[in-house]
């Protein structure tokens, strides 16, 4: 009997103890992000520094992470390891290597340049994929890491540094010679990281160092619930393909490069040239000039002309050899009478749906998406903000998703181990968390180290060589979520470089050239969410006003008929921008928006993505359009939610 109370007590003394040890260590945690100095000076006479959480992080592995410089040196100047290791096998080293003084810092004080986490990273790896990290990489190959290193996926610091597109970094590992041709277990190569960026100078440095310009990539993307993943057999000319320039097209074709090669979905370079809303013409004529053969069929049996036909770009067909009157424009929905449903009626069968079918999708597909749970979850809280009623206990069930998804990825986003879709994956989810109201975690802010580490020094996010439009095509999107992100889910700890970013992205809208309907309102949104001045916004507005359509839609592009996805999108666009609903311009698009919604509660949007991921029935209609036909939905359901009422429509949080 002793002995049994002896071990109960033993027991409650152990837990006791380690309750309090999580205590201290989220107290610390919580002055670490926030920079509140005077509360971590006390903790570190109170406290021991060295405590570990649950995952046995310590605190001056949350201030690498995200705290400030300041707050390194307090913790460091009383007695904090700098070579501790969590369950992860991480050192402070590996969650601040974006950030020279905190480097500098560590490895002054003795921290280990060649330290290795069970996801095999090292902080000359994590380093490599910031741009803009030149300096970081040079003090730790001076300090003697390792430039051979193999990492998760088996990737190299060159892999690391060419995804980042850093030209500075890239000088460095080929003065140390860094194998130009060495391949990841997806079998890509540094020759292939730089022409999915288009990055002209190191795709030169690459092939005079001996790149091989006609590699080739695994056959596999992976495997998901549903099947593989249709992304293989790249090479650098189709990665180049979708956004290169010409001048970086020419380098590749001038080196040899195959111009009739065939991924895994048998995409050749020419068609994915044209599959995009970015298409070039003169990209087009080069590949034609060097031999691509527009009659090979993809796996869909699909040619170039076919995909050209879906964006119906003038300049793209007559590169091709088209003639523009063969194009059938798609048509305009427009009933003769006008449509009786008021919009909080529509908006109520839109959400029935989109509910419906966002719990199907998760079921069905195994993860988080951002048209079937992240846009759902903004049409839920812009009804909700609108006295509209909606399905809570499956809003709930959806915000639940989401956290869970992300708390289980803290750890290997603080190593910069970017998810599938890296930014666009993670934007979106971001996003659902804000309008929902959600507080900052440890997911979040990893989440937001993440997205901030993923930032080019031209102050725009990107993600090249696979083209998804509308919703991810080019950079704007990336852009204004991204510093929607970073303003709304601040670090306080690094307050200043969080606005050193923002400042980059701002400038960044305000200078790119928008091309289509997605890349006009991001823009917009973009400048608005930055705090642009209303000078600016309102030039930018009316550049996007004048696209309505007579019939009172927008369209995606100008050579596309109006939609659904556009007309929501820039509604919501002039809702955030102070636009009433009773504004003439937003009652035409409430009218073509109610004349479109079919009766199952939808709004149909043709598909212009290449596929790669395994086609499912989700539970939405309209088949292999599905997915953007959610989107749609969404942004319609957005649009008409702000004028359910005639009183003035109420923003979402």
């Amino acid at each position: 009997m002793r002995r049994i109370l002896y071990s109960a007590v033993c027991l409650l003394v152990l837990t006791f103890a380690a309750v309090q040890a999580q205590d201290a260590s989220e107290r610390f945690y919580q002055a670490i992000r926030n920079n509140d100095l005077a509360s971590l000076n006390t903790l570190v006479k109170t406290s021991d520094v060295n405590v570990k959480d649950q995952r046995e992080s310590t605190p001056l592995m949350y201030a690498a992470a995200y705290g400030s410089l300041d707050a390194m040196r307090l913790l460091i100047g009383a007695g904090a390891d700098v070579n501790a290791k969590n369950a992860f096998a991480v050192t402070p080293l590996l969650w601040c290597t974006n950030d020279i003084n905190k480097v500098r810092l560590l490895v002054d004080k003795g921290a280990d340049v060649n330290a290795r986490s069970k996801q095999a990273m090292t902080p000359l790896l994590i380093a490599a994929l910031h741009d803009g990290a030149s300096p970081v990489v040079k003090l730790l190959l001076d300090k003697g890491a390792n430039v051979s290193v193999r990492g998760t996926l088996n990737t190299t610091p060159l892999l690391s540094a060419t995804g980042a597109n850093d030209l500075a970094s890239v000088r460095l590992l080929l003065e140390k010679d860094a194998d130009v041709n060495a391949k990841d277990l997806t079998g890509q190569t540094p020759l292939m990281n730089a022409a999915l960026n288009g990055n002209v100078e190191i795709i030169k440095r690459l092939l005079a160092k001996g790149a091989n310009v006609n590699a080739v990539g695994a056959a596999g993307g992976g495997t998901v619930k549903n099947g593989p993943i249709a992304l293989g057999l790249f090479t650098p000319l189709i990665w180049a393909a979708t956004y290169g320039s010409p001048e970086a097209i020419q380098v590749l074709l001038d080196a040899g490069a195959k111009v009739n090669v065939q991924d895994i979905r048998g995409m050749t370079p020419l068609m994915l040239a044209v599959g995009s809303d970015h298409a070039d013409p003169r990209v087009i004529r080069m590949l034609l000039a060097k031999g691509a053969d527009p009659n090979i069929k993809s796996k869909d049996g699909e040619t170039a002309v076919d995909w050209a036909r879906k964006f119906g770009q003038g300049p793209v067909l007559d590169a091709l050899g088209v003639e523009r009157k063969q194009v059938a424009a798609a048509p305009i929905m427009q009933p003769a009478t006008e449509s009786k449903t008021t919009p909080k009626e529509a908006v109520q069968k839109g959400l029935v749906l989109l509910q419906k079918a966002s719990n199907g999708f998760f079921t069905e597909g195994g993860c988080v998406s951002c048209h079937a749970q992240n846009l759902t979850a903004m049409a839920v809280a812009a009804a909700r903000a609108n006295h509209i009623p909606v399905d809570e206990a499956s809003a709930a069930e959806q915000i639940r998703t989401v956290k869970l998804q992300w708390t289980s990825q803290e750890q290997v986003l603080l190593q910069r181990l970017d998810p599938p879709g890296a930014s666009d994956t993670i934007m979106y989810s971001v996003l659902q968390l804000a309008v929902e109201g959600a507080k900052p975690d440890h997911a979040i802010d990893a989440m937001i180290h993440n997205i901030a580490g993923e930032q080019r020094q031209t102050g725009n996010w990107s993600f090249g060589g696979i083209a998804r439009p509308p919703m991810e095509d080019g950079d704007f999107s990336r852009t204004a979520l991204c510093l929607r992100a970073l303003k709304t889910y601040t670090i306080p700890g690094r307050q200043a470089e969080f606005e050193e970013r923002i400042r980059r992205a701002t400038l960044w809208l305000m200078m790119a050239k928008p091309r289509s309907t997605e890349e006009r309102t991001m823009q917009l949104l973009g400048l608005k969410w930055s705090g642009a001045t209303n000078q600016d916004l309102q030039y930018f507005l009316s550049k996007l006003v004048v696209l309505q359509r007579p019939d009172g839609g927008w369209s995606q592009t100008p050579d596309l008929a109006s939609d659904a996805y556009a007309t929501g999108q820039a509604l919501y666009t002039m809702h955030e921008l102070g636009i009433p609903s009773s504004d003439a311009a937003y009652r035409r698009g409430v009218a073509y928006l109610l004349k479109t919604q079919l009766p199952d509660g939808s709004w149909h949007v043709a598909s212009r993505a290449p596929k790669f991921q395994p086609y499912f029935q989700s539970g939405f209609p309209h088949d292999h359009d599905q997915w953007i036909s959610s989107s749609a939905t969404a942004w319609a359901a957005i649009a008409l939610a702000y004028a359910s009422s005639d009183k003035p429509a109420v923003a979402a949080r």
